[in-house]
Order: structure tokens, then C-alpha cells, then sequence
């Protein structure tokens, strides 16, 4: 155990964070999702967790890109206005998190799947809510 980071960070997903670039992106999915076929990169497994958790996990150590318009992309239904209670509960952690303000775009379910599978890693959740998914694109950090 380590001091002032958050026990779900693993060792594993603490790595692969690191090993991370900027412009590099990180799906976090939800039960349903299929990562394991869809995880060319890496894939970390965390039972026992909603995607929101892992997502306010993350972003205590994870700089979201501010140099892309849009570093988010939100899983929704192509055919519904609203956006999923999953995406909105996302949007309340990104708020409530450093990384508040970057810009974000719900994406269809399909066109999500083609983004995943090019991430750099999937961060598998058991999170059961519908379109529970999320991709981030890794940002900078700087000196001072």
C-alpha cells in the first residue's frame, strides 16, 4: 500500500499508465464490453468495479489531453438524445476531478468499438450499466 494513491490504482495499471504518451488513448468499459477480443494493446481487469470509480481513480494521476478539442469520447446510443445515466455520472467525476473542462463528444456504440480497439489499453470494469464505457487521450505534464 502506498500513500495518497487511491488502492483500486494497481501496481499493473499504475505501469501501463506511466508507460502511457501524450496522445495515447485509455478505454475504461464497462462488463459487457468485449475487451479481451477488442484489447490490441493492454488489458487490465478490475472486478469489483464501476467504471465511475476507475475513471475518478484515474484522473488523480491521468492528464487528460489539452492540446486535442475533444480528448473524450462517451459510449451513447446513436438513436437517444440523452445521453446514458453512465455517461452523465462520468461527466459529474470529470467535473468534479482537475481534468474539469476538456471538451467531450458522445459517440455510437459501433464507432466506439473501431476507437477501442486502438487504444493503448482497455481497463476492463464489472460495471453493469448500459453504455458504461469512456475513452481518454493522454495529455502533458509540466514542469512547475
Amino acid at each position: 500500500m502506498l500513500k495518497s494513491i487511491d488502492p483500486l490504482l494497481s501496481a499493473d495499471l499504475l505501469y501501463a499508465l506511466a508507460s502511457m504518451g501524450h496522445g495515447d488513448t485509455l478505454a475504461i468499459v464497462d462488463a459487457n464490453f468485449a475487451a479481451a477480443s477488442r484489447a490490441n494493446g493492454h488489458l487490465i481487469t478490475m472486478p469489483g468495479t464501476t467504471a465511475s470509480d476507475v475513471l475518478a481513480a484515474i484522473l488523480t494521476l491521468f492528464p487528460v489531453d489539452g492540446f486535442d478539442d475533444c480528448p473524450i469520447k462517451l459510449m451513447a446510443q446513436a438513436d437517444d438524445a440523452e445521453l446514458p445515466e453512465a455517461a452523465q455520472d462520468f461527466l459529474k467525476v470529470l467535473d468534479a476531478s482537475e481534468e474539469k473542462g476538456h471538451k467531450w463528444e458522445a459517440i455510437d456504440r459501433f464507432a466506439f468499438y473501431d476507437l477501442a480497439e486502438k487504444t493503448s489499453l482497455i481497463v476492463a470494469t464489472t460495471d453493469l450499466r448500459p453504455y458504461g464505457c469512456l475513452i481518454l487521450q493522454k495529455g502533458v505534464v509540466f514542469d512547475g
